[in-house]
């Protein structure tokens, strides 16, 4: 008998990861854990962290999940410098494409400015009334 139970989060993480883990060394090879890496720079003014981004390398793609500048800071080009920086190690390491999302109220014109194409987008979402764009750079 199948049964459905609230577990923990690490607990299934730790499951579904292996089982991820299984299928792409299955279709890939094994090439998996060494084509994973978290990146993550951060953005000085005065020695004052003022400024960051957190990004995911898996095989040829790299994503954004976070970039932000505090409120002091921004109007600086901080973001865009963040960018080229990922984009620089993205190219050093054979990325074909950069991944990103933002809300409607975030940084929809920023991203495009630097480059960054819509390729998807969800109304009401995470909330009505928000909408949350998928962007892509393609770098080869």
């Amino acid at each position: 008998m199948i049964e459905m139970k609230r577990v923990e989060s690490a607990t299934l993480d730790a499951m579904i990861e292996q089982v991820f883990a299984e299928q792409d060394i299955s279709h890939f090879g094994n090439i998996v854990e060494e084509n994973k890496e978290k990146i993550a720079i951060g953005a000085y003014l005065d020695k004052k962290l003022v400024g960051g981004i957190v990004a995911d390398k898996e095989y040829q793609t790299i994503h954004v999940s976070l970039l932000a500048i505090t409120q002091g800071a921004r109007g600086l080009s901080i973001g865009s410098k963040l960018l080229r920086e990922i984009e620089i190690i993205a190219k050093e390491k054979g990325i074909i494409h950069i991944t990103l999302t933002t809300r409607s109220y975030q940084a929809v014109d920023f991203y495009k400015k630097n480059g960054y194409t819509v390729f998807a987008e969800l109304e009401d979402m995470p909330i009505e009334g928000v909408t949350k764009y998928y962007f892509d750079k393609r770098l080869k």
